[in-house]
């Protein structure tokens, strides 16, 4: 991306998160870099290099924000969709896709996103009937806020052509089909509907969407985990966004992604590895408390993952695999060791997204093979251990639920982001999340959360020379807030604001 601007800023209080400097006032960018940082007096010898001047008047600087697991495209789709989050009942999610599909053609298709059905008084998602009154018979996609089922109507299900053989196509009592999907049909729902919507709204619009919220929230680099076609697209575009972005590609084909000159494979998608609690199909060790028929879903055999490991291991890439229950997680961990035991690579930073339910011990091997956690503490915001997840998967497990703390006593490096759209690119909501976990035995500082916000998320994508801290030399990337999180009350940190965010020393976001 070219951004390459040059800026003082002065009269700030700024966390530079180097140990060498951890507090200034002031700093310079030149041509997108920092090449001064101290004082005020360092300011002076630059005025000429940088005409554009930035009076902080006191707030709190902080390097920019890294967001290591976002669904770009979807992101941006999503924003441009009916939102029906914070919906308080059924009838308000019904009157939202109502209003929504009043806007568009008679014979297009509603997409409505970020779905809670947990947190209705309903605690079920709409029918097919409830969704062809809503949209006067529109095709409508309704996808719940994980991404792991979804309900549609008939005209919907029309576009999808599912044939009687693929799984997670649910029935009522008298053998209806009850307008869920999960499973294999929830991806085909996922892959084929999206991308009709997609085709409408256009992508780069999605692009521009997705970026915007990104820098509203304080993130300069995110990591952008999207499929093949998507990423294509992103790099041509990239140039042309506030945010810098980094691309996993959700591919199987690793000699297709490795033509792609990226650096990075994987994400969620074709390739996650399991699925997620609330249809069952996260993959566990044990059978499910509320289901013990069950134990979830691998979506890989054992060989088929060794392989694809392997394979994207031998091209030298970057591998990242969406894992939220234990036995995913072991069979990931068995993977890359399996990789890594043929063929050493020393610093290859493997990465497991999520790690939401590991197993004892898990953690420990996960340090030994070198692997990195890609995590996402809001989740435990919207989705506290002590919610549903003790009738799921019982009160033990309850309490191993999205380990915030435990993973970084086991020695593992760490990096926070949002799964957006899952939740918000709001940076300030993943410190105030691992600082105020529901579990008191998982929660951390706001300075070790605050490192793993930014200085971590570089070392993730091999960038830490360039992003992570603001020191000379360093890209001129921060942001501006108008309190301070290391010194605001832990109940509060989510309640401050972004007031400006600045790329290479051009200001993105905020005047």
């Amino acid at each position: 991306m070219p951004h390459s601007s040059s800026l003082i800023l002065y009269n700030a209080h700024i966390h530079t998160l180097d140990p060498d400097r951890p507090h200034a006032s002031a700093l310079v960018v030149v041509d997108g870099r920092i090449v001064a940082i101290g004082d005020h007096t360092v300011i002076h010898a630059y005025q000429d290099k940088a005409p554009n001047v930035l009076d902080a008047q006191g707030a709190t600087v902080i390097p920019g924000f890294i967001d290591t697991h976002v669904h770009f495209t979807i992101t941006g789709l999503g924003l441009l969709a009916v939102d029906v989050f914070g919906a308080d009942s059924m009838a308000e999610v019904l009157e939202r896709i109502a209003t929504g599909a009043a806007e568009r053609p008679v014979d297009g298709l509603v997409v409505a996103s970020k779905f809670q059905p947990e947190l209705l008084p309903e605690a079920r998602f709409p029918t097919p009937l409830e969704l062809d009154a809503a949209a006067a018979g529109r095709p409508v996609y309704v996808m719940e806020a994980g991404g792991h089922w979804s309900a549609v109507n008939q005209a919907a299900l029309a576009l999808l052509d599912l044939h009687d053989s693929i799984p997670g196509q649910q029935f009522d009592e008298s053998g209806q089909f009850n307008g869920i999907l999960s499973d294999e049909a929830n991806t085909v729902a996922f892959t084929k509907l999206w991308q009709r919507y997609s085709d409408a709204i256009g992508v780069e619009r999605a692009f521009d969407e997705a970026a915007a919220e990104a820098v509203r929230g304080g993130v300069t680099t995110l990591h952008a985990l999207d499929d093949m076609q998507d990423i294509r697209a992103l790099l041509s575009y990239g140039d042309r966004l506030p945010v810098r972005v980094v691309p996993y590609t959700q591919s199987k084909d690793v000699a297709a992604v490795k033509a792609l000159g990226v650096g990075q494979i994987g994400g969620c998608g074709q390739v996650m590895v399991n699925g997620d609690f609330g249809p069952h199909t996260a993959a566990l060790l044990e059978p499910y408390d509320d289901d013990p028929s069950t134990t979830g879903k691998l979506y890989y055999s054992d060989a088929e993952l060794d392989a694809y490991v392997l394979e994207s291991h031998l091209a030298g890439l970057q591998v990242g695999l969406h894992c939220v229950g234990s036995a995913a997680v072991e069979q990931l961990l068995n993977a890359y060791e399996a990789a890594l035991t043929r063929h050493p690579r020393p610093d290859h930073r493997h990465r497991i997204e999520h790690f939401e339910l590991p197993a004892p011990g898990q953690a420990e091997r996960a340090k030994r093979l070198g692997l990195i956690l890609a995590m996402q503490p809001s989740f435990n915001h919207f989705w506290p251990h002590h919610s549903e997840y003790p009738e799921v998967v019982g009160e033990e497990r309850a309490l191993r639920v999205d380990p915030v703390k435990s993973v970084l006593d086991a020695g593992l490096h760490v990096a926070y982001g949002s799964d957006s759209p899952v939740t918000p690119m709001n940076s300030l909501l993943w410190m105030h999340s691992a600082v105020n976990h529901s579990n008191p035995a998982e929660r951390i500082s706001a300075e070790r959360a605050l490192r793993l916000c930014t200085e971590t998320g570089s070392w993730f994508s091999f960038e830490e020379q360039d992003k992570g801290t603001l020191a000379v030399g360093k890209l001129g990337d921060f942001v501006l807030l108008d309190s301070d999180p290391l010194a605001t009350p832990s109940q509060k940190i989510k309640d401050i604001g972004v007031l400006k965010t600045v790329v290479g020393g051009l200001v993105v976001y905020g005047s």
